[in-house]
C-alpha cells in the first residue's frame, strides 16, 4: 500500500490484511515526541474502492455505537476489553521494534466471542481491534495520550451521545 503526499510517494512498512479482505497499511509518521518511531495509519476495504483512507476517532465510535444499540452488553464487554487493552499496550521503543509492528491484543482467538457484533455497522471487531491496537501504539508516542482512554470510558459508562462525539472530534469534554 502506498499514498502521495506533498509530491512524495510513502510506502507501508507493514500491512495488516483482515478476513474481509480489507487491507490495514502502517506507514512511518512524523508527529509527537518521537517521530522516528511514529506511525500512520490507512486502510482499503470493501467500501472505499481501491482508495486509501486515514481512520479517525469517530468513524470506530460511530460503530461501536450502532453494535451498542444492537447488542449493549456485548459491545460494552467489548469496549471493555478494548479499554484494558489500553492499559497493556506499549508505544514502540525504537525503529526496529516500529517495523516489526507485533499485534498481540487483537488475536483472532481474543476477539472471536465479539464476532456476533459483526453484523451490525460496517465495522468487523477485527478491523476494529487491529484499527484501536495501532491507534493506541500512536497516541502513546504523543504528548497527550488519553483520548482513547477517554472515549473508552465514556462509551462503557453509557455517557450521552453528545459528550462521546465530543470527545471523538476532540471538540470539548
Amino acid at each position: 500500500m502506498e499514498f502521495k503526499s506533498k509530491g512524495k510517494i510513502h510506502k507501508a512498512f507493514k500491512e495488516f490484511t483482515l478476513s474481509d479482505g480489507t487491507i490495514i497499511g502502517v506507514f512511518q509518521g512524523n508527529r509527537g515526541m518521537k517521530k522516528a518511531v511514529d506511525i500512520r495509519i490507512c486502510y482499503k476495504d470493501k467500501y472505499t474502492k481501491g482508495k486509501k483512507r486515514t481512520p479517525k476517532h469517530i468513524h470506530w465510535v460511530i460503530d461501536l455505537l450502532i453494535k451498542k444499540e444492537h447488542d449493549k452488553e456485548l459491545t460494552l464487554k467489548f469496549a471493555q476489553y478494548l479499554r484494558d487493552m489500553y492499559d497493556r499496550v506499549k508505544p514502540f521503543k525504537n525503529k526496529a521494534e516500529r517495523q516489526k509492528c507485533e499485534l498481540n491484543e487483537t488475536t483472532k482467538e481474543k476477539l472471536k466471542e465479539f464476532e456476533p457484533l459483526n453484523k451490525y455497522g460496517e465495522y468487523t471487531v477485527e478491523f476494529i481491534g487491529h484499527l484501536i491496537e495501532l491507534m493506541i501504539i500512536m497516541e502513546k508516542n504523543h504528548e497527550q495520550p488519553f483520548v482513547f482512554k477517554e472515549l473508552l470510558d465514556a462509551i462503557i459508562a453509557n455517557k450521552e451521545i453528545f459528550v462521546i462525539v465530543s470527545k471523538a472530534t476532540q471538540n470539548g469534554k
